[in-house]
């Protein structure tokens, strides 16, 4: 069994190179004549729309979201554990227009980092923490007040499944700042998908977003404390989906 997940693995990055190379080049000749107001959904959603269902149909990784109601009708800041790269195409479908906070790194990723660098990512160093606080700040608030979400993976880095990293107070001040609520979202894409691992597993990832956490007149350490409270609570085990077991992962 598992040659065969090996086998649909190989054929998928083997699609999946193809597209990135085709559709990231497709959009560095057409982008500008898009509405910079919907490029992100132009290039990034449709980017991510096309990699999961090749995820889906090649790897056998199907996905159930549960919690839409409680996304809100105006963008807030929106925080996620991080286990893959699964969840950074997939987020891009549910929030958009959004401003991504990214690693500066990808940036010089040919073909994909330069059709990146078009949508104007939040790209951080992460080798400085002070500066990469400002940029989310500064960047951050503009992106709100114009409409766009801004989705943070406040662990900072990809944590093995069911690890929880320590969370940063990034989204929580950026929140409190600009007085909108965070929208929490804890999955287990690396159960499937894993961090550093080629192999992908079949089976179904579960994304929960939970209520909106209100930030009006709090602190940041509250708020954050909350944060990270709601996602260690609702962290899915392998109690909850099928296939998955963490000595796999």
């Amino acid at each position: 069994m598992t040659c065969f997940y090996w086998l649909r693995t190989i054929i998928f990055y083997i699609v999946f190179v193809l597209w990135t190379a085709l559709w990231c080049t497709w959009v560095m000749l057409t982008v500008y004549a898009v509405p910079v107001h919907s490029r992100q959904t132009y290039s990034a959603a449709t980017y991510g729309l096309v990699v999961a269902w090749m995820c889906r149909l090649i790897c056998g990784i199907r996905w159930r979201i549960e919690g839409k109601e409680h996304i809100p009708d105006s963008p807030c800041v929106v925080a996620s554990n991080h286990q893959s790269t699964w969840e950074t195409f997939y987020l891009q479908l549910l929030f958009t227009p959004q401003a991504t906070i990214t690693k500066k790194e990808l940036l010089k990723i040919p073909v994909f980092g330069w059709a990146f660098r078009t949508l104007k990512p939040i790209a951080i160093d992460r080798g400085d923490p002070r500066r990469a606080m400002r940029q989310i700040h500064q960047q951050g608030m503009n992106a709100l007040k114009n409409q766009y979400w801004v989705v943070i993976f406040p662990e900072g880095t990809r944590y093995n499944w069911p690890e929880i990293g320590r969370y940063t107070r990034g989204a929580a001040t950026l929140a409190a700042n600009v007085d909108v609520p965070i929208l929490p979202i804890v999955h287990n894409a690396g159960c499937f998908w894993p961090n550093k691992k080629w192999l992908k597993k079949p089976g179904e990832i579960i994304m929960r977003i939970g209520p909106p956490i209100n930030t009006k007149e709090r602190s940041a350490k509250e708020i954050n404390d909350e944060l990270e409270n709601w996602t260690k609570t609702n962290m899915l085990s392998a109690s909850d989906t099928t296939g998955c077991a963490s000595e796999e992962t």
